[in-house]
């Protein structure tokens, strides 16, 4: 299907984009008010997850475009919306913004020692500040940018490397420099992976959901697509676990202590792997279903958020896991579905067989 056969995108719905924004601002400001510990924290789990699924659309889409397979087709219209909650990130950013000294002890009166002196200084309130600014004023150009170009390749090609770029630094900035002394080269690459395979197992589960049936061939590159990443997910952080254990280091050592000492992340972290396998080895027979696609993404996404908590709570001293970890996440859960409804409501519904990777839909704002 070329892009003028493809179907438009339905009109912007203006009382609904207000309500959208309100709803933002209000979010903002309760989070503003929200006492420290537990409840900051859940704030700070929800809003880094709720990046990792935006952003991951937003990688989705773009690699989907690049390299043209038949597996993008089902999933493009979720990706294309999900893409588009990236300028909802400014509202879940806002509260933390104001309180870094409580998440971050780098922003506090007494910084950790054994920093360099080029850690000292990209590590400052101000400098941080205005690199998040640019990050999300750049993410949300681009999500806009691929999800209304005629020519969704070529400007994939160029939002990759940007995107690259800006993720790595991001996932510095706002995950590990919470524990500044652990140090890992492969760590945002095997953050972003994670958060790309959260992605495409959403965007499967949206659009399965709603009824959509690839043919056949589309169903089994999907397939593949899931399982690729599911693997490369899990060799990335086993790669660097081996890495830290080859070395020794005493800094990388504790940030695995750190995560192994308490029960409940444990549990969590074999949860994780175990959703993961169970789902490689319903998905490797090949032609699959669509039911069974629609529970290895379940899985998938299920182990995505278990290993988030494992992988952001530890950072947080003595704290376990508390009642604000239900309540939180999932108001901000419910403001990112609204406005990935919204999007998603606008964004055409392909037809089974019929999208033709390379393309995208020329929209409006949400």
């Amino acid at each position: 299907m070329t892009e003028e056969d493809r179907p438009a995108a339905g009109p912007v719905s203006w009382p609904r984009v207000g309500a959208l924004v309100l709803a933002g601002c209000a979010a903002a400001a309760l989070g503003t008010l929200l006492p420290a510990g537990p409840a900051l924290e859940s704030w700070y789990l929800a809003f880094v997850t709720a990046f990792g699924l935006s952003v991951g659309s937003l990688a989705l889409l773009m690699f989907g475009h690049i390299m043209g397979e038949d597996w993008l087709d089902p999933v493009r219209s979720a990706a294309e919306a999900a893409s588009r909650t990236v300028p909802l990130l400014v509202v879940f950013a806002l509260p933390l913004a104001f309180r870094l000294p409580e998440l971050f002890a780098w922003a506090g009166p007494a910084p950790p020692g054994g920093l360099t002196s080029a850690e000292r200084g990209l590590l400052q309130p101000g400098p941080f500040l205005l690199r998040a600014g640019v990050f999300l004023a750049v993410w949300s150009a681009l999500a806009y940018w691929i999800t209304g170009s005629r020519r969704p390749r070529r400007a994939s090609a160029v939002g990759i490397a940007i995107l690259a770029v800006t993720v790595d630094f991001a996932t510095l900035d706002w995950v590990l420099s919470r524990e500044p002394l652990f140090r890992s080269g492969l760590y945002p690459f095997a953050f972003a992976m994670t958060q790309l395979l959260a992605a495409l197992a959403g965007a499967i589960l949206v659009s399965l959901g709603r009824g959509q049936a690839p043919e056949a061939f589309r169903m089994v590159s999907l397939e593949r697509a899931l399982i690729v990443l599911i693997l490369l997910a899990l060799w990335t952080w086993f790669a660097q676990f081996l890495i830290v254990w080859l070395a020794n280091l005493p800094d990388e050592a504790a940030w695995y202590l750190r995560r192994s000492a308490a029960w409940p992340w444990l549990v969590l972290l074999v949860g994780a792997v175990a959703a993961l396998g169970v789902a490689l080895l319903i998905l490797v027979p090949v032609g699959t279903g669509p039911r069974i696609i629609m529970v290895g993404a379940g899985l998938a996404l299920a182990a995505h958020g278990a290993f988030m908590v494992w992988l952001l709570r530890p950072a947080a001293p003595a704290l376990g896991l508390t009642l604000w970890d239900l309540g939180v996440p999932s108001l901000l859960a419910l403001l990112w579905g609204i406005w990935f409804a919204a999007a998603l409501r606008r964004r055409p519904h392909e037809p089974s067989g019929q999208g033709q990777a390379g393309t995208s839909s020329a929209g409006a704002a949400v």
